[in-house]
């Protein structure tokens, strides 16, 4: 089998940079934004004013934006390693994979 070149971190590591970032952002927006909201609005005298995610304003475009990029990523890498099995057979791709995992392949 022939080696694999190495490829640069950036692109062996931006689909599940982007995926960890995309759940970050949902994690503040949805829930530690409202939690940091109500607290200081409990610890403070100012009028309650309810969180807005911020994700959401603007019709939610960025929910729109971040699923078709891992959409599409996902599926490419789809394609990638169903390139890899037709060409070099399930076998070798078995033995290579447990050898060698990358996060979120």
């Amino acid at each position: 089998m022939a080696k694999k070149k190495e490829e640069s971190w950036i692109k062996q590591y931006w689909r599940p940079a982007m995926a960890y970032q995309y759940f970050f952002v949902c994690l503040f927006d949805f829930v530690f934004g409202h939690i940091a909201n109500y607290i200081f609005f409990a610890t403070t005298s100012h009028p309650y004013v309810a969180w807005i995610p911020q994700t959401v304003q603007g019709g939610g475009v960025y929910h729109f934006a971040m699923g078709a990029i891992l959409g599409v990523a996902a599926w490419t890498r789809g394609q990638e390693k169903i390139t890899r099995i037709n060409q070099f057979g399930d076998e070798e791709i078995m033995e290579s994979s447990s050898t060698s995992q990358t996060p979120m392949e």
